[in-house]
């Protein structure tokens, strides 16, 4: 018998043809060309990523170069700021102001309309004709009495401030307050004289000085924050230096002004007074004072009486005319003038012609 595993047909296994390994072409392997410029320009890998896989060549990757735009931008200057307009002195007094607070100076600027004190380039205190002084302010306020004032006038000569002090008649916070307002109210007539002739006094010293001086540029800031203000009430400042009267109507719109204020205010307004004058008289601030005569103007309580008009004066008489004498007669008559004619005119040429042709028959 033949053996079973002799019997059994063999089982030929079917093995697939291996595919020839693809060559690696010569010249991706000598060339030093960089895989970037053989790569696609649009692939699931990006336009500048490196392919992965065995294709790499000899030569180093060039770097990638940089955009048009940022290389302009490395090498384009800077622009200069531009300086704001705000910060321009607006008058000869701020410009003359701002070049004494660079230099360092210590003294007063006095203008027509009011001075300004530094000390080491630094605001410490400002006055003007117009605006509120400490005095105003803390006997209007109730905190000293006039006669008190006065004593202390003479009392504390060249140590005011100290005097009050020392004497328990203020506080230092109500002192400092004071001094802050007329310091304030000082810079705002100050600031706005526009011209006139200034001098400057290295020797001034204030009687009253801040505890925490003002650099320039912060006291023309808050001057122009509080004229905002005044425009954003009335934007016309022909209320300012008026004198003012209770228009005794209704207020045709509502005011932030307090009712014991507007009715202190409306009772002293008798058409004699401007707003100065009337914060002098209720020891308020120039500035307060102001605010609530714009207030009240918008809403219609507060006037400026205009002036009665004169009436022109009558046309002078006209003289009487003068007596002509009578001409006298002359001692001998003589034949009148021969009249001037215009030669001119086509009818007065005309008779001329026959007057000269009937003389000539």
């Amino acid at each position: 018998m033949w053996p079973t595993d002799t019997l059994a047909p063999t089982a030929t296994a079917v093995v697939p043809p291996v595919p020839p390994a693809p060559s690696v072409p010569p010249l991706l392997v000598a060339s030093p060309v960089s895989v970037r410029q053989l790569a696609p320009a649009a692939g699931p890998f990006g336009r500048t990523a490196e392919v992965p896989g065995p294709y790499l060549t000899a030569g180093p990757a060039e770097p990638a170069p940089a955009p048009p735009a940022a290389r302009r931008r490395a090498h384009a200057a800077p622009l200069p700021r531009r300086r704001r307009s705000s910060c321009a002195p607006a008058t000869t007094f701020e410009a003359a102001l701002t070049d004494l607070a660079a230099d360092g100076s210590t003294g007063a600027l006095h203008g027509p309309g009011g001075a300004v004190h530094l000390a080491g380039g630094l605001v410490v205190h400002a006055e003007a004709p117009a605006a509120a002084t400490v005095g105003h302010l803390l006997t209007g306020a109730g905190r000293i009495t006039a006669r008190a004032w006065e004593d202390s006038l003479l009392l504390g000569a060249g140590r005011l401030a100290e005097y009050l002090l020392d004497s328990g008649l203020v506080g230092a916070g109500e002192l400092e307050l004071a001094r802050m307002a007329a310091t304030l109210d000082g810079a705002q007539e100050a600031l706005a004289q526009p011209d006139g002739e200034l001098r400057f006094d290295p020797a001034a010293r204030p009687a009253f000085r801040l505890d925490r001086p003002l650099s320039v540029l912060e006291l023309r800031g808050a001057v122009g924050h509080r004229r905002s203000l005044l425009d954003a009430c009335w934007p016309s400042a022909a209320l300012d230096r008026a004198p003012l009267r209770a228009a005794g109507g209704a207020p045709t719109r509502r005011t932030a002004v307090p009712r014991h204020r507007r009715q202190a205010l409306l009772a002293a307004a008798d058409g004699t007074r401007t707003a100065p004058e009337l914060a002098r008289l209720l020891g308020r601030s120039t500035y307060g004072t102001l605010l609530d005569v714009r207030q009240l103007a918008a809403a219609g309580l507060l006037t400026a009486p205009r002036p009665a008009a004169v009436p022109d004066p009558p046309p002078a008489a006209d003289p009487p005319p003068a007596a002509v004498p009578p001409a006298a007669l002359p001692d001998v008559l003589l034949p009148p003038a021969p009249r001037s004619y215009d030669s001119s005119d086509p009818e007065v040429g005309l008779l001329l012609r026959l007057r000269a042709a009937l003389e000539a028959l």
